[in-house]
C-alpha cells in the first residue's frame, strides 16, 4: 500500500501536465499554447542526481578537489502532476479544468494507468471501485476509482460516502474492522 496515508484519503487522478516558460510565461500564455509548443512541454529535464566534483591525483597518491564539477547529467522525465477528484476541491472539476489547460491522462502519452490513490504511483490498477448508491431495479453505482490495493479501494469508498474513517495509532482495529465491512 502507498505511504499516502489517511490524512490526505482523497481520490487523485494522475495527469501530465503541460509547462513551458517560453510558450506560457507565468501561467498567462494563450489559450491552446500546449497545442503548437516545440518545446517538449509535457517534459522536463531532472538531473541525475547531485554535481559531481572532479579531483587531482597527488603526487603523495591523496586526492584534492579542484573546485570544478562534472557535467551534469539529466533525465528526460514526464511533469506529473497528482490531480484532487473530489466534490470538495472546485466542486469535482478540478480534472476537467486541469484538462482544460491542457493536461493529459498517462494514457494519452504511451504510460500506463496509474492508482487513484494519494501518492500511490503503482501501474495498472487491478481494482476498479463503483459504490452502490441506488439498492433497486436500477441498481445505479458511481465509479470510486482505481486502485492496486484493496484496502486503498475501501477507505476511498468510505471516505466517498462521508464514513468518518478511524486513523488513530489505537484505532488499528477498529479501522481493520470498519474496513472488513465494505466491499469492492
Amino acid at each position: 500500500m502507498s505511504t499516502g496515508g489517511l490524512n490526505h484519503p482523497m481520490k487523485m487522478v494522475k495527469m501530465i501536465q503541460a509547462r513551458c516558460r517560453q510558450c506560457n510565461p507565468a501561467g498567462k500564455g494563450p489559450r491552446g499554447w500546449w497545442e503548437v509548443c516545440p518545446h517538449d512541454a509535457y517534459y522536463s529535464m531532472q538531473p541525475l542526481g547531485p554535481p559531481t566534483p572532479k579531483y587531482d591525483r597527488q603526487e603523495d597518491g591523496t586526492y584534492t578537489e579542484t573546485g570544478e564539477f562534472e557535467p551534469p547529467k539529466f533525465v528526460r522525465k514526464p511533469n506529473w502532476k497528482q490531480i484532487a477528484d473530489d466534490h470538495k476541491v472546485t466542486s469535482g472539476r478540478m480534472v476537467q479544468i486541469q484538462r482544460e489547460r491542457g493536461s493529459k491522462f498517462p494514457e494519452e502519452m504511451g504510460y500506463p494507468p496509474l492508482c487513484d490513490y494519494y501518492n500511490c504511483w503503482e501501474t495498472n490498477p487491478s481494482i476498479h471501485a463503483n459504490r452502490l448508491i441506488a439498492a433497486d431495479e436500477t441498481d445505479v453505482r458511481i465509479r470510486v476509482g482505481d486502485y492496486h490495493d484493496i484496502a486503498e479501494a475501501q477507505i476511498m469508498t468510505l471516505r466517498l460516502s462521508g464514513t468518518p474513517i478511524y486513523i488513530g495509532q489505537t484505532d488499528g482495529v477498529r479501522r481493520a474492522e470498519q474496513l472488513a465491512k465494505v466491499t469492492i
